[in-house]
């Protein structure tokens, strides 16, 4: 079974498109608050998700830090990208906690859920 490694609870807000030729592009912006064994933290400032349409395909990429502390308690920050790919929404992680930095080298995947203005966001690394 793989390891969930934290769940961020997402607030949007009202985004902004742009609709070219071919493409779509929406920028979203968001706050999140992350839970979990390994951290504790939420983003400081709006953050945004860039999401790129067309008749083929869809792509979304959100990149954010989030503040907190790790599971020793000292206060850290994490930067997420979260990327879409053919395989699913891919994190990258990097942080400048000595007990996260695991996390930099982990085999992670991101899980979706939406609901309204809120989404839920859970990273798990594979087993």
């Amino acid at each position: 079974m793989d390891e969930l490694i934290m769940t961020i609870n997402v607030k949007t807000y009202e985004g902004y498109c742009v609709k070219g030729g071919k493409m779509k592009v929406y920028m979203v912006p968001f706050t999140a608050e992350a839970e979990g064994k390994y951290f504790k933290g939420a983003t400081e400032f709006r953050s945004y998700d860039t999401q790129r349409e067309n008749e083929n395909e869809f792509f979304l990429s959100a990149r954010y830090i989030l503040r907190g502390k790790d599971f020793s308690g000292r206060k850290c920050s994490i930067f997420i990208e979260n990327n879409s790919t053919e395989e699913g929404i891919i994190p990258t992680i990097i942080t400048d906690s000595p007990d996260l930095a695991f996390l930099e080298s982990a085999d992670l995947y991101s899980q979706l859920e939406t609901d309204s203005n809120k989404v839920t966001v859970r990273i798990y690394a594979k087993k």
